[in-house]
């Protein structure tokens, strides 16, 4: 599934600031269960203008923390990291890599349902840009339309 979204900077009534285009592709996220204690998310973004992504929600997790993979000693280790740089051209958040985790999911979500995100982003001179997507889960778990579709059988 590929998903494209542009956002437009904010423009403060004395600012001039051109537009930024920032291109989401390719959201997807783990299935998770109500409650579950964390779940990643992964998506690709572009953007004409060099970026930080500084924060990220979803009315389906109670937070959503930004991860990095650190190898020590020949062992990967995840930590959580405050913010995600974003070059111009592309950036893959993907497994193994930089990403996003959903912490205690509020709801449960399956193969399927979409799950809502907004990305905030911050330029060089600290505008902020606010990107929503919905995030296709991906697992074991049946979508949650399925599941009462079988229910009602």
């Amino acid at each position: 599934m590929k998903r494209f979204i542009a956002a437009l900077s904010l423009l403060g009534a004395a600012s001039a600031a051109p537009a930024v285009e920032i291109h989401v592709n390719n959201p997807w996220v783990r299935s998770a269960t109500q409650g579950q204690a964390a779940t990643p998310a992964y998506v690709d973004i572009a953007s004409d203008t060099e970026l930080k992504l500084v924060g990220a929600t979803s009315p389906w997790a109670r937070k959503v923390e930004f991860r990095a993979i650190e190898v020590k000693d020949g062992i990967p280790m995840e930590r959580a990291v405050a913010a995600i740089d974003v070059p111009v051209g592309t950036v893959r958040l993907a497994p193994r890599g930089e990403h996003l985790v959903l912490i205690d999911a509020t709801r449960a979500f399956g193969n399927g349902d979409f799950v809502p995100i907004t990305l905030n982003f911050e330029d060089a001179r600290r505008t902020t840009h606010t990107v929503d997507l919905r995030a296709q889960a991906r697992g074991l778990l049946l979508p949650t339309s399925a599941a009462r579709a079988s229910e009602s059988k």
